[in-house]
């Protein structure tokens, strides 16, 4: 897509409150044009047709891609549908960018993947988290050895839940279905630090899982769980563990921790903390603090320690590089890579099948799974 023309958007599937930032996003973005949107709801399509200024709306994404001329649909649907959405697109050639997780289960993240593969089309899966300048420096001192070997990562994510958090009557009725979400906070949250697990430190090979109600929210079904752990092994032999819950009261000070044989890396709120025994390179604006000497024992020979403070706050769903990249990708033709490809995406969609199945048998399950 190389002529200069706007590329014209719709938006498919209006459920998930994500999609006003990232609609928001992508219409910020010089050369896009917002021109349709389409769910059974009529008082989404009209919130969106106010917002963005749409000249029509439709009941369904068929009718919308039957309608109009598109290159590319935002995809915002409940994760259960994505698939029939991504196959309907793929089959006129229409670009897809959609909200994570890739989809429900992982058939249907097959179904998606195929989709993809059989068209052509360019698909981008929404982990915002990509997108941060923390992220993109954490990946290349991992990647340049800055910490070593990797050995261990730590991850933990979540809110207070649904209801709580403020998501709206239509997002809440599908996240409290365990058919249309996938399972209940795991799918919902830990899918961003699967992503980027498996973006920085490779596939993942063996996953234990452990699901729970904290007892608190009574408008979850029995099988929905609302705190999640569980252990990671990564081909690379590296351990995880990750936990995601609805039930978070206020912040954690800790997203993720990287620990190799020369360092360590942590993010959180008050920024990313670098200890190493080499000689990083470490990127523009992070500060290199003093390291006291123990009090007792041996401490790591070279041992150094730099701060990064967290950037301004912005928002990473409507703040414009996520769009841009994927606007960029259709005028270069070419796909996306990384934590926001269909490559990590299904595969973080294994993963969380196989804390489900673990989960519910009460053992570790290997990947890939049968």
């Amino acid at each position: 897509m190389t002529d200069g023309r706007a590329l014209r958007f719709g938006v498919a599937g209006m459920t998930s409150d994500h999609v006003w930032e990232m609609g928001d996003g992508l219409a910020a973005v010089p050369g896009v044009a917002l021109v349709a949107a389409a769910d059974p709801h009529p008082a989404l399509r009209e919130r969106a047709a106010r917002r963005w200024g749409l000249p029509a709306t439709y009941p369904d994404h068929r009718a919308l891609l039957a309608g109009e001329r598109l290159d590319a649909v935002l995809v915002c649907c409940d994760n259960a549908a994505k698939a029939e959405v991504v196959e309907a697109a793929a089959e006129r050639g229409v670009h897809v960018y959609q909200d994570k997780p890739m989809a429900a289960t992982l058939a249907q993240a097959d179904r998606i993947a195929r989709a993809v593969d059989t068209s052509g089309i360019t698909l981008m899966v929404a982990y915002h988290m990509a997108f941060a300048d923390t992220y993109a420096e954490t990946g290349a001192l991992i990647r340049g050895g800055a910490i070593g070997t990797p050995y261990l990562v730590r991850g933990v994510i979540g809110h207070n839940g649904p209801v709580e958090y403020g998501c709206s009557p239509f997002f809440q009725e599908w996240l409290f279905d365990e058919r249309r979400n996938g399972g209940g906070a795991f799918v919902d949250e830990a899918c961003y630090r699967l992503a980027e697990f498996i973006d920085l430190l490779g596939p993942i090979v063996e996953v234990s899982g452990f699901a729970a109600q904290i007892g608190h929210h009574p408008e979850l079904p029995p099988a929905v769980e609302d705190n999640a752990v569980a252990i990671l092994r990564f081909g690379s032999g590296a351990l995880g563990v990750l936990d995601a819950k609805w039930g978070e009261v206020g912040e954690a000070p800790l997203d993720t921790s990287y620990h190799g044989t020369h360092g360590t890396l942590a993010v959180g709120h008050g920024g990313v903390d670098l200890w190493s025994t080499r000689d990083p390179t470490v990127p523009t604006g992070w500060t290199e603090l003093d390291v006291p000497p123990p009090a007792g024992g041996r401490a790591s020979p070279n041992r150094r320690r730099w701060h990064r403070p967290p950037p301004p706050s912005r928002d990473l769903c409507s703040g414009g590089a996520e769009q841009r990249y994927f606007v960029d990708l259709l005028r270069a033709g070419r796909p996306a890579t990384g934590a926001v490809g269909p490559a990590v995406a299904r595969a973080a969609q294994e993963a969380i099948e196989a804390f489900y199945r673990s989960a519910r048998d009460g053992t570790a399950v290997r990947l890939p799974l049968a």
